[in-house]
């Protein structure tokens, strides 16, 4: 596990730079159309213009929102393995018999341990990566009549001790996930976007050309853009907001 948070670290960072980069182009893509809606253009330029500059924007981010995608991918791998380790961790072995006799005998143990002692044993048991007996430590300590008077001190010492390091892999795994879900939301913004030109504006009779709103190839992007959503986002420090 110690091996893992540095991977995942990695992997968020180029994932939420991948992201800004998405953002950025998706953006400007968006004020492209914006900027011809505000030309003298007929209905069929305006189209035809629009559909390029989606085209050439969506074209343009489908080798990083590959390099997402793939990440994503990656990262959700390492779920499976995380919480099978945390499961195994948080047990003293992985017969369940086995399991339920030391458990029994670590509670025994622990009765005659002073109330305050118990956090002295807590804090060992962390530091030796005992997660099995350092919960069975606090959970004992959590029954003693007397732990209201160390309240501060338990507070303080199961805070700064508890093992956070797999939660914080788990919600980092979670947000590269979101990121290339983002990502995939932002090239539907700009689809969105323009298909109100197309809807608006109808095709002048003397047209003949192919109808460009439809002509784009979805399998360049290499994915399929995810369904549109009710809010879009529109930047990286918006989307992590949360």
């Amino acid at each position: 596990m110690t091996t893992m948070l540095p991977k995942v670290l990695e992997i968020e960072r180029h994932q939420l730079a991948d992201y800004a980069r998405v953002d950025y182009a998706i953006t400007k893509g968006e004020d492209d159309v914006a900027a011809l809606e505000e030309l003298c253009l007929g209905p069929n330029e305006l189209r035809r213009e629009a559909s390029v500059v989606r085209d050439r924007t969506v074209l343009a981010v489908r080798e990083v929102r590959n390099n997402m995608a793939k990440r994503a991918i990656t990262a959700k791998s390492m779920q499976g393995p995380l919480v099978e380790s945390l499961r195994q961790r948080s047990r003293f072995a992985v017969v369940y018999t086995v399991d339920a006799s030391l458990r029994a005998r670590c509670f025994a143990s622990l009765e005659c341990v002073p109330t305050l002692t118990l956090i002295c044993h807590f804090i060992d048991a962390i530091k030796a990566g005992d997660l099995a007996r350092a919960e069975s430590v606090r959970f004992e300590f959590q029954t003693r009549e007397d732990r209201y008077e160390y309240a501060v001190t338990s507070r303080a010492i199961f805070a700064q001790f508890t093992p956070s390091e797999p939660a914080d892999i788990l919600k980092r795994i979670a947000k590269i996930c979101r990121a290339a879900e983002m990502a995939d939301a932002r090239v539907v913004d700009l689809f969105r976007r323009c298909d109100r030109i197309f809807v608006s504006h109808r095709v002048e009779p003397a047209d003949r050309g192919p109808n460009r709103s439809r002509a784009f190839d979805i399998s360049l992007l290499g994915a399929r853009p995810a369904p549109p959503r009710e809010h879009p986002i529109v930047s990286v420090h918006s989307a992590f907001a949360a």
